[in-house]
Formats: C-alpha cells, sequence, structure tokens
C-alpha cells in the first residue's frame, strides 16, 4: 500500500493519492486497507514515515563513511545527506514537508526522527563552540541558517528553480554540495583547518 501511494504520488501528485487508488494499486480488495488506514491521511502518513526512515538511514550512512572526527565536517555530512535524499527521492520530501497531509506530531517516526536530527545537530555545533572552532559562538543561529540553507537548496531543486540559476538537473548535487560546504567553512574559525579535514572524505 506504500508503495502504491507513493507511485501514484510520483505520477499524479501526493494531493492525487487515496486509500482507494492504492488499494487497487497494491491489487488487494478495497475495503481491507481501511482496517490498517482508516483515512487517507493514515495513509500519507505512513508513506511520510518511510521517506523519514530513509532520510535517517541516509544520513547514518554518511556519518559511517565519515572519516574526519571534525564537528564541522560532521555537519556537512548530515546536510549532504539531506540534499542527497532529495535528489534520490523527491516524492517523499514533498509528503514529508507537507504537514497538511499528514499527522506529523502524531508520528513518533516523523517527530522522533526530526527531533533526533535537530539534537545531532545541536551536538555538533555545541562540540564546535565548544572546542573553539567557531568563528562566532551563536550556535543558535548559525543552526537555523544551516537547516534553512538545506532546506532552501532542496524546495529550489524540486521546484525546478536551481536551472534559473543555469545550473542543471545533472549539476543539481554537486551545486548544492557546493554551497553548503560553502556555508559551513564560513562558519569556522580555522577555515584551513576545516578545509583539511573536509578532504578527510
Amino acid at each position: 500500500m506504500i508503495e502504491a501511494a507513493i507511485a501514484v504520488a510520483e505520477e499524479s501528485g501526493a494531493e492525487s493519492v487515496s486509500v482507494r487508488e492504492a488499494a487497487r494499486r497494491a491489487g488487494v480488495s478495497s475495503g481491507a486497507p481501511f482496517r490498517h488506514f482508516a483515512t487517507r491521511t493514515d495513509l500519507m502518513t505512513a508513506v511520510a514515515e518511510e521517506g523519514m526512515l530513509r532520510l535517517r538511514g541516509a544520513i547514518d550512512a554518511r556519518l559511517a563513511r565519515l572519516r574526519s572526527k571534525h564537528p564541522l565536517a560532521r555537519l556537512l555530512a548530515i546536510a549532504e545527506a539531506y540534499v542527497n535524499w532529495v535528489v534520490q527521492c523527491p516524492t517523499l520530501y514533498r509528503i514529508v514537508g507537507d504537514r497538511t497531509l499528514i499527522d506529523f506530531e502524531g508520528s513518533e517516526v516523523l517527530s522522533g526522527g526530526a527531533n533526533g536530527i535537530r539534537t545531532a545537530m545541536s551536538a555538533m555545533f555545541e562540540e564546535a563552540r565548544d572546542r573553539g572552532m567557531l568563528r562566532e559562538n551563536d550556535i543558535d543561529r548559525q543552526h537555523f541558517e544551516s537547516r534553512a540553507l538545506a532546506y532552501g537548496l532542496a524546495r529550489m531543486h524540486v521546484d525546478e528553480h536551481l536551472r534559473e540559476w543555469g545550473i542543471a538537473k545533472t549539476r543539481a548535487r554537486a551545486a548544492m554540495h557546493a554551497a553548503l560546504r560553502s556555508y559551513i567553512i564560513s562558519l569556522a574559525k580555522d577555515p584551513d583547518s576545516l578545509k583539511a579535514a573536509l578532504e578527510e572524505g
């Protein structure tokens, strides 16, 4: 049902998804799915939960591959994993972000997943501050700015606004990575040290 709902959303937009259509696509009787998804919101919340699980998996995998322990390098890795997920799963990105379609607060997978990412980022900012690695120590503002930048880039990609800046879809990932890298480096008291840490991979 979830995969069928994703397929409908990819073809016709999330607003066109219905429990009955997802059931038809999944090859199950029209009444049976309502025992699992009583409403369209229930189904779309389950789809969003799948999206969040994929995002968390992408972040965890990227951090696991990262050799550097520099907190700002780890922040950049989270941001890169996020935009990679958006490139790979634009439909899920739209659904997770559209709080009118889903019960975000009522889902531990969604609210807990988002809080987990925010907590991890906060810890990295705090470590960078405590180790004297930041040019400025207003970590709440910097955290907000970094999230806003990543979200804005993601939105520009899925809404196909990047082409207005001469960035083709084939270059979207690299362009977003470059913008995120530039911002994170601008936060560092010692940019050269951070650049060396980023070269570690």
